[in-house]
């Protein structure tokens, strides 16, 4: 069976009928997101905040009723995958929608992160920071005095930069990580910086293998 989709599956106990659900974006979750539906259908009910527009798209389809943030007081439980995982942090940024994922998964009372093997081996991943087009230039010159290289993301849909569901820039940054707390909050203190990939906060790590799952 799908290592990704078994991590979604460890995620399932958690999950309880009547639940605020913070839904995150990827290829991992969206085996989370046909799950949640699965269950509506056999009439439990769940309302959903959703992290970008292809998850929303997702969870539309799969009858999961969507609402914004300001329309609940809560957020029991934000499911959410990442580009590579350490011991005290979680890199993502891959797909754009880290802001988003992070106001949602930090609002959370309980976050789980679920990932198949693969993203325990990987040995290095940028720090994605998402940044004010009218700043980039002054975010990349602060970057760079922090030790990073930022890359400006360019994508092959579209001439020039990509572009976030928040109308912002992303910087895909190789540095250093050696203090994942104080490093995550650095960057967001650069005028200009939205948000960036180091998630510090998250309550259990969901590891899919080909024949079932494991917390760490």
């Amino acid at each position: 069976m799908d290592a990704k989709l078994n991590a979604c599956m460890g995620a399932m106990k958690y999950l309880k009928d009547g639940m605020v659900l913070g839904l995150g974006t990827g290829s991992t979750v969206f085996h989370f997101i046909n799950l949640v539906g699965e269950e509506m259908k056999k009439g439990k009910k769940f309302v959903c905040v959703a992290t970008s527009f292809d998850t929303e798209m997702l969870a539309k389809k799969n009858g999961i009723p969507i609402v914004s943030l300001d329309q609940v007081s809560k957020i029991d439980l934000a499911v959410d995958g990442a580009d590579m995982v350490a011991k005290d942090y979680v890199l993502k940024g891959g797909g754009g929608a880290l802001a988003r994922e992070k106001v949602v998964d930090y609002f959370a009372e309980k976050f789980l992160v679920v990932i198949d093997e693969g993203k325990l081996k990987a040995k290095s991943y940028p720090v994605v920071v998402e940044c004010l087009p009218f700043a980039y230039a002054a975010v990349i010159k602060n970057l760079e005095g922090m030790g990073a290289r930022p890359k400006l993301r360019t994508g092959g849909g579209k001439v020039g930069p990509v572009v976030s569901d928040n109308g912002n820039f992303l910087l895909d940054c190789d540095m250093k990580i050696t203090n994942a707390k104080k490093m995550e909050q650095d960057i967001n203190s650069i005028p200009g910086v939205v948000e960036n990939g180091i998630f510090t906060k998250f309550s259990k790590v969901i590891v899919g293998t080909e024949t079932g799952s494991r917390e760490l």
